[in-house]
């Protein structure tokens, strides 16, 4: 097990300085209310980006996807707990900050997202059939749960709702959706190409 650890690969620092830049980048646009500004579909489009970035560097760059290939399934899934954020949502639609209607949806299933996460870590790595179907189900369900958050906030947009969603792409929300949002929906492929993967093999990868 020591061994192990200290062979286990670094995060890269190239991978370290883009995602410092990703982190100073969202809070600058937060703060000089670049997001709030921006037309449709401007922040859609940019989340699609950094999406689809994030998943080319994840599966392109050896250092980066041997760092991730060497986290614990259980690591994965428990970073979800960030989810908790949903609480936040529901507090700022009773403050009447934010659209009810986006709070209910992504603030509730966050929550839920966040809550079953930590019951996958507590009950350990998923080395049967059952384990397994079971990360797969809510690594399904924490998938949906961002797409829906991401499609009612673009109704919401479209439909100028008052409270609309100003809030989540101001300080201190706007990492939500500029940064944990694509590294969230990011994860879950992960999540389950490494099931997949550990489907096939009888064991966990």
């Amino acid at each position: 097990m020591t061994a192990s650890t200290m062979t286990a690969p670094r995060f890269p620092r190239a991978a370290g300085v883009v995602v410092t830049a990703w982190v100073v980048l969202a809070l600058l646009g937060g703060a000089t209310g670049f997001f709030v500004r921006l037309p449709f579909p401007g922040p859609q489009l940019i989340i699609l980006v950094l999406l689809a970035g994030t998943l080319v560097a994840a599966s392109s760059m050896p250092a980066l996807r041997a760092w991730i290939d060497a986290l614990p399934l259980r690591a994965l899934v428990g970073i979800n707990a960030v989810r908790f954020v949903g609480i936040t949502f529901l507090v700022l639609a009773a403050r009447g900050e934010i659209a009810p209607v986006f709070a209910a949806r992504a603030g509730w299933g966050d929550i839920a997202t966040a809550v079953l996460a930590l019951v996958l870590v507590a009950a350990g790595e998923p080395r049967t059939a059952l384990g397994r179907g079971l990360t797969h189900a809510w690594n399904a369900f924490g998938l949906l749960d961002l797409v829906v958050a991401v499609g009612t906030a673009t109704v919401v947009t479209i439909r100028g709702t008052t409270p609309g969603i100003a809030a989540v792409l101001s300080l201190p929300l706007v990492v939500v959706p500029t940064f944990f949002v694509p590294i969230l929906l990011a994860n879950h492929v992960v999540i389950f190409r490494r099931l997949l993967a550990a489907g096939g093999t009888s064991h966990d990868a």
